[in-house]
């Protein structure tokens, strides 16, 4: 098994099931190493034109996202006629500061190769082991693919995004991999697919990445705020990893709109734009309605046009309505099956307009535009107090809110690899700060001041009552924005609880503190959003028509029904509880408590130690009394068995081809009749 396999097996495991405080398989390097800036508006907005026409239309596109409970919106920008019809962002963002984009990375990668194509640098037909010849490859298959397949996602590489997070060599991981069928076969999306690209415009300009792409794109769409993380090799990611703001991705937006055209400019051919935006693969319905073209969506009748990240980030493009959307979200997607985009695309691919937008129309659609998603707040702020004694500053407009004085302390946390920076974040990043150890709570003047310490490090946040106080943390050398709002309100048992949001503006990701009084300390209650839904997709789609989800049924067999959720769930949105310092003896009570877990981790851990045994042979000494054993281990050898069969799906019919191929037909009855009769303690 490749390496980068192995190291997946034992993150997941890590993840799932050891509550290792640092799980990570690679060591880290930091990414995210600046912040994003205010970046000042480019297309004109004024009163009139279609957005005055369109008014009503664009009020009731904005009423059904926010009362879509799958559309979690965080900015959204649409341009019509080369102005700003619509422009909206929820409590906290804004379409002017830079966003993690994920997957519509690639369509920025793509264009970079259609520069090079212009040049006439790069023939797409080329094959990529001549770009790199000192490069070895395994497989014989590998010297067909070429930089086509890379672009159109159809090189068969099997090395994915998963190896992002466990390899520090990816050319080389990427270069060694069995082919999962002939290049050009079929689709298969792949994000490693475009990091090669990447690495394929360096070899070709003689320049690094992201100069290249500056200057053949961003500067001359003034784009000057932006951000695109490196890979462990020091080149951009491409398929992943850049920032822009909701602005800037519609000026690639509206670039591709025009045909390649910005200001009177010649930025990309008309013929590359062309055979970029022609749809080349079917892809699986599950992806949702678009097919694909070069590193781009396009819808099947080739009349729409779809950069698309997963977790709810589109830029979709409407010719033949002249319409731009850019949508910068945080919803549990992985492709373009979005409510979101379903929603706009109901109300702006119609081509009605009423020739006499109403001023009233206009001022309600000002109204929703600047008060967007404000049903859907996770924490609401307090009202600035009114009248004029506030006003003549005889008494505090924004007065302290005493409550939270009842949750002041310092609390220290039993053996947890929670953390502030949202689990989704840390595995993408791989950056993991050690769990929850301290938590201290007071007062700073009319805010809250939460002092956080993660693996020995203390990173102190001011929570704002009455709006978002912003603070600039440093999670391990990666810089993030990260904005707190704190509530006093009721959890969901009608107790209590004090809310703290942590948005990060610059993320799809956020983050939900609920606190809670104890006996001894206080309850603290993780959520985030995306969720453990988006997992549970992921895991639906590796075992999804196989034979081999037995392995994780079984599981699911002696840990009872829902074991794998219920992990799922408790891994996204953890609860602890912490114990107030200020107790003599604390430390002899966490000790205590640690033990306790631990003891009650290896009673679980027997029945499949000696599944482990009849299933697979005896375990070895060392997994025995390492971190290989039990259910760790266990959970570790059944996602091993996913992980070699995953093609099964894509496997020859007959039996005899699939046992060539190593897959697994059955499981021996011998096997099942164990598991049916075993009563293990």
């Amino acid at each position: 098994m490749e390496n980068y396999k192995k190291n997946a097996i034992q993150l997941l495991s890590n993840l799932a099931l050891s509550e290792k405080k640092l799980p990570a398989v690679v060591s880290l390097r930091a990414a995210k190493t600046s912040v994003s800036k205010k970046e000042i508006k480019y297309f004109p907005r004024r009163i009139g034109g279609y957005g005055y026409h369109m008014a009503k239309r664009l009020s009731e596109m904005l009423g059904e996202l926010e009362a879509d409970y799958k559309a979690n919106v965080h900015s959204i920008m649409v341009i019509k006629g080369a102005e700003v019809i619509l422009e909206a962002s929820i409590p906290g963002y804004d379409v002017n500061l830079y966003h993690l984009a994920h997957s519509m990375s690639k369509t920025v990668t793509g264009l970079a190769i259609g520069f090079l194509f212009d040049e006439k640098k790069l023939n797409l037909d080329e094959k990529i082991i001549n770009i790199f010849p000192f490069i070895p490859f395994k497989d014989e298959a590998f010297s067909n693919v070429t930089v086509r397949h890379l672009i159109s996602m159809r090189s068969g590489v099997p090395f994915a995004e998963l190896g992002s997070v466990t390899e520090d060599e990816w050319t080389k991981a990427f270069f060694e991999s069995k082919l999962s069928f002939a290049p050009g076969e079929k689709f298969s999306y792949n994000s490693m697919n475009s990091y090669i690209l990447a690495r394929i415009v360096e070899k070709k300009s003689g320049m690094n990445f992201i100069e290249y792409i500056n200057e053949k794109l961003f500067s001359k769409l003034y784009i000057d705020n932006f951000l695109w993380e490196t890979g462990p090799e020091g080149t951009e990611k491409g398929g992943f990893g850049l920032y822009l703001s909701a602005e800037s991705f519609a000026k690639i937006g509206f670039m591709i709109l025009r045909r390649g055209m910005f200001e009177g400019q010649r930025i990309l051919s008309e013929e590359f734009i062309d055979i970029m935006t022609e749809p080349v693969s079917n892809a699986p319905d599950s992806t949702g309605y678009f097919d694909y073209g070069l590193h781009i969506w396009v819808s099947p009748d080739g009349k729409e046009y779809l950069m698309n990240g997963m977790l709810g980030q589109n830029v979709w493009i409407c010719p033949e309505n002249d319409i731009v959307v850019s949508l910068l979200s945080g919803n549990n997607e992985l492709f373009s099956d979005s409510s979101a985009l379903s929603i706009i695309r109901k109300y702006l691919l119609v081509n009605e307009e009423s020739k006499y937008g109403t001023r009233s129309e206009y001022k309600e659609l000002k109204r929703i535009s600047e008060n967007f998603f404000g049903s859907r707040r996770a924490v609401s702020p307090l009202v600035e107090k009114r009248g004029l004694p506030y006003l003549l500053k005889l008494k505090n407009p924004k007065p302290y809110d005493e409550s939270w004085n009842e949750i002041f302390g310092e609390y220290a946390a039993r053996d947890n690899n929670a953390g502030i920076l949202p689990l989704f974040v840390r595995v993408m990043q791989n950056n993991y700060q050690g769990g929850f150890e301290r938590i201290s709570i007071s007062r700073s003047g009319d805010k809250i001041a939460l002092s956080v310490t993660e693996g020995g490090k203390v990173y102190n946040y001011t929570v704002g009552l009455y709006e978002f106080t912003e603070s600039v943390i440093d999670f391990g050398g990666e810089k993030y924005i990260v904005k707190c709002l704190g509530e006093r309100a009721k959890d969901e048992y009608g107790n209590t609880a004090y809310k703290i949001e942590f948005l990060f503006p610059e993320l799809p990701n956020t983050r939900i503190l609920e606190i809670t009084h104890a006996p001894d300390g206080i309850n603290l209650k993780l959520k985030e959003m995306p969720n453990q839904n988006i997992a549970e997709t992921y895991f639906s789609s590796i075992t999804a028509n196989s034979k081999f989800s037995f392995a994780l049924n079984l599981i699911e067999k002696k840990m009872g029904d829902g074991f794998i959720n219920k992990r799922l769930e408790y891994i996204f949105n953890p609860t602890l509880d912490l114990i107030n310092t200020s107790f003599k003896g604390y430390e002899d009570i966490l000790a205590s408590d640690n033990l306790k877990l631990n003891e009650e981790r290896e009673k679980s851990t027997k029945l499949l130690r000696t599944l482990i045994s009849k299933f697979t042979g005896e375990p070895t000494e060392e997994q025995v009394r390492g971190e290989q054993s039990g259910i760790q281990g266990f959970f570790a050898k059944a996602l091993s068995l996913l992980f070699k069969k995953a093609a099964i799906d894509s496997a020859p019919a007959d039996e005899s081809s699939k046992a060539e191929r190593g897959i697994i037909i059955d499981i021996p009855d011998d096997i099942i009749t164990f598991l049916d009769n075993n009563d293990a303690k």
